[in-house]
């Protein structure tokens, strides 16, 4: 990533509003969440007298249900109306919805969370095409990789704060109250930086827009079909929903993981959330420091040998693992040289997934073509939902047929050999054709 063109973009108001309106947001999305978690893992939150291996995979797919559901919507809207404006209001209605989240952290009503999650998920369905669709029309073409390095990176330490807030913050007697005055101020903050976003008008002022069921039954055939019709940009998007799919099936059972087989506590998981996060961040910034040219192949093949490998060793390594007596804390975690093996293959698995993923959101949005950019990229919303949605489904299915919790990892390696072999099947076709 070229330091003067990030150092540029970030005195900009083309750039600068939208990286700290994002960072905010997911900040505040996974402060939510991993708070949630905490709550039905360790404290037994639940609806229903649901059990927390049920509990959890819910709580996930709540977020990722509606992102499926109303991309095809959203991408109208981003098409049709001005990008930054849209934003605006996204960021205004997370006002109202973290207001939801702290009465029901604060009266402990964990179905009204569930709710206010499924909720944020429609936010982030309109706010999410917006900023993908606007950024080609905000930064020049060389400046695309390192401004979603940029983002990338910002947003990864965000989740890390918000992961690691929302599992131990949550804890003590204070953390609710606590908790919840952030989700509201993060979110105020959010919606003043918004407001500073220069416009970025839509791609298709004339476009009308369907609404209601009629929007998400018939656009959601018709969007996909557009992005079936541009193969130069679904290429990269289904290896971005992939990569997500992989990565929501990791990321779920991670709390049970550290739990049951490592008879580790939150501090444990906290620990993961860092490593994880960090080697994302390095991830995507390695490639905007190398990608000169825009092309993602390379970084994206050397990403997804990475998470073919390690996941595969941390479920090798755990395999025999004799759960302990009593949960340990994270110092006597890290002080055992046993655990620094799993430590070492979370750490190359998120900078492969870095590496895999950053060039691959740049690649769909330089090709997508201006008219069509806000439907085409919020294609990659529905691709990105289902694979949300599936990936939590792995931890249901490994506890029906009661499989050992490192499936999801041979899941997750499995999956990146796939991609191995697509993307050198993709290198050695281009040799002939340059797309």
């Amino acid at each position: 990533m070229s330091l003067k063109i990030v150092s540029t973009l970030m005195t900009q108001r083309r750039f600068l509003p939208l990286w700290l309106a994002q960072t905010l947001g997911a900040f505040n999305d996974n402060l939510f969440r991993y708070a949630l978690v905490a709550l039905a893992t360790y404290q037994g939150w639940t609806v229903f007298g649901l059990d927390n291996a049920v509990m959890v995979p819910l709580a996930a797919t709540a977020f990722t249900v509606p992102i499926f559901a109303f991309s095809a919507i959203a991408g109208q809207v981003a098409d049709r109306y001005d990008r930054t404006k849209i934003m605006r209001i996204a960021k205004f209605a997370e006002i109202i919805l973290m207001v939801l989240a702290a009465i029901g952290f604060l009266f402990q009503l964990p179905l009204a969370l569930l709710l206010t999650l499924f909720l944020m998920g429609v936010q982030s369905t309109f706010f999410l095409p917006a900023r993908n669709s606007a950024l080609p029309s905000l930064m020049e073409p060389h400046e695309l990789v390192p401004a979603n390095a940029a983002l990338s990176g910002a947003i990864n330490v965000a989740i890390l704060s918000g992961a690691i807030g929302g599992t131990l913050l949550i804890a003590p007697d204070w953390g609710v109250p606590l908790i919840s005055a952030l989700l509201v101020v993060m979110a105020v903050l959010g919606w003043i930086a918004m407001r500073q976003q220069t416009p970025a008008p839509g791609g298709n002022p004339d476009l009308k827009v369907r609404w209601g069921l009629l929007g998400v039954l018939w656009e959601t055939p018709r969007m996909l079909g557009h992005a079936l019709r541009a193969p130069e940009v679904l290429r990269p998007l289904l290896g971005v929903a992939w990569f997500w799919m992989l990565a929501a099936a990791v990321i779920t059972v991670l709390p049970l993981f550290t739990r049951d087989v490592l008879s580790a506590d939150e501090g444990v998981v906290a620990v993961f959330q860092l490593i994880f996060t960090i080697g994302a961040a390095l991830g995507a910034v390695i490639c905007g420091a190398l990608s000169k040219s825009g092309d993602a192949l390379r970084f994206s093949l050397i990403g997804a040998i990475l998470l073919t490998v390690f996941p595969l060793d941390i479920a090798l390594y755990t395999m025999n693992r004799a759960p302990g007596l009593e949960l340990i804390n994270a110092a006597d975690f890290l002080s055992d040289r046993e655990n620094w093996r799993i430590l070492f293959d979370l750490t190359l698995s998120a900078v492969g997934g870095g590496l895999f993923l950053v060039p691959l959101q740049a690649m769909a949005q330089r090709r997508a073509k201006a008219e069509m950019r806000g439907r085409l990229l919020a294609a990659s919303g529905v691709l990105n939902g289902l694979g949300g949605t599936l990936g939590p489904l792995v931890l249901l299915i490994i506890g029906a047929v009661s499989a050992p919790l490192q499936t999801a990892f041979v899941f997750v390696a499995l999956g990146s050999l796939g991609a191995v072999a697509f993307i050198i099947w993709r290198m050695l076709s281009r040799r002939k054709s340059p797309q």
